[in-house]
């Protein structure tokens, strides 16, 4: 598989994962064994040992539970803390949600959407200068020009 992670080694800890089926049901499976070679992790599942029996999961979208994601430093998040969070600015300006994360390589930009109206932000300290976690809440400073259309 292709993580999505910037901890990949958080497998060897793993004794479970959970699998978002296309038909949007979830499978939980357990890890026998986890390898790694180039960019990919590899991950062979109790019960599942030919290559017919994890077709279905091809496409799929693998998932760990909260509580097994390793602490990360201040200021960095993880994209389930981030998605879903209500947007405003520090002039408590609504903006909308966080519905979707583009990964940059510089920074992430929070894609933030209230119906028909979209923006991009850009999650660097000058724009994004609060995120509560508890009330999945984030405050922005908006630069010139970014909240225009």
């Amino acid at each position: 598989m292709l993580p999505l992670t910037d901890v990949p080694e958080r497998f060897d800890h793993l004794s479970s994962v959970s699998v978002c089926l296309a038909n949007k049901q979830v499978e939980q499976v357990d890890i026998e064994q986890v390898s790694y070679y180039k960019n990919f992790v590899y991950l062979r599942f109790q019960g599942y040992h030919s290559v017919e029996k994890v077709r279905h999961f091809i496409g799929c979208v693998l998932q760990v539970d909260e509580m097994s994601s390793p602490e990360l430093p201040e200021g960095v998040y993880y994209h389930f803390e981030i998605i879903d969070s209500d947007v405003y600015t520090d002039e408590e300006r609504y903006l909308g949600k966080v519905v979707h994360i583009l990964e940059t390589g510089g920074h992430d930009v929070y894609v933030v959407r209230d119906g028909a109206q979209e923006y991009l932000i850009p999650s660097n300290h000058e724009v994004v200068t609060q995120i509560d976690r508890a009330k999945r809440r984030i405050t922005v400073h908006p630069l010139e020009g970014l909240l225009e259309l």
